[in-house]
C-alpha cells in the first residue's frame, strides 16, 4: 500500500526530488493546483552566481528550488499576494539575460529569473501577473497576452 501512495504522490510532482525537505517531504497536492512550471536560471539580485531552478507556480504560491555550486540548496515558498514582478529591460545585456523578469516582495531578497526564450517569459509574466491579482495583491505590469 505504502507503495502505491509513493507511486501517487510522485505523480502529483513534476519534479518528484523537488519537495525534499530535510528527511521530510512537502506534498505538492496541500499547496493547490499547479499553473505553470519550468526550468529557468536564476540568481539573487546581488550576487553573481546563476543557477538553475526549477520554478512552479500554484494557486497561491510560487515555489522554487535550486543547487549553488557550494552544494547549498536555494528553496522558497513565496505567497503571490505580496509579490512583485517586472520584466527586465534588455537593453545593455546579450543572450540569455535578454529574457529576464526580477521577483520582489516584502522580507524577499530580490531575485532574478533568466527564461531561456522571449514565450517562455511572456508565459511566465502572463500567469504570474493573473495569480498575484486573482490572490489580492497589486500586479507590477498590465497583463500581457498569452
Amino acid at each position: 500500500i505504502q507503495n502505491q501512495e509513493n507511486q501517487k504522490e510522485n505523480l502529483d510532482q513534476r519534479f518528484p526530488s523537488l519537495f525534499k525537505k530535510g528527511r521530510r517531504k512537502t506534498v505538492v497536492r496541500n499547496l493547490g493546483k499547479m499553473i505553470y512550471y519550468s526550468k529557468v536560471k536564476f540568481k539573487f539580485q546581488h550576487c553573481q552566481e546563476v543557477n538553475d531552478c526549477f520554478l512552479e507556480l500554484f494557486q497561491s504560491y510560487l515555489y522554487f528550488q535550486s543547487k549553488g555550486s557550494n552544494g547549498l540548496t536555494y528553496q522558497g515558498l513565496l505567497p503571490l499576494k505580496e509579490l512583485n514582478v517586472c520584466e527586465i529591460g534588455n537593453g545593455k545585456s546579450t543572450g540569455q539575460e535578454d529574457h529576464a523578469f526580477r521577483i520582489a516582495g516584502p522580507l524577499l531578497n530580490p531575485l532574478i529569473v533568466f527564461c531561456p526564450t522571449e514565450s517562455e517569459l511572456k508565459q511566465w509574466l502572463y500567469h504570474l501577473e493573473k495569480q498575484i491579482q486573482l490572490n489580492g495583491g497589486s500586479p507590477g505590469l498590465p497583463f500581457l497576452p498569452q
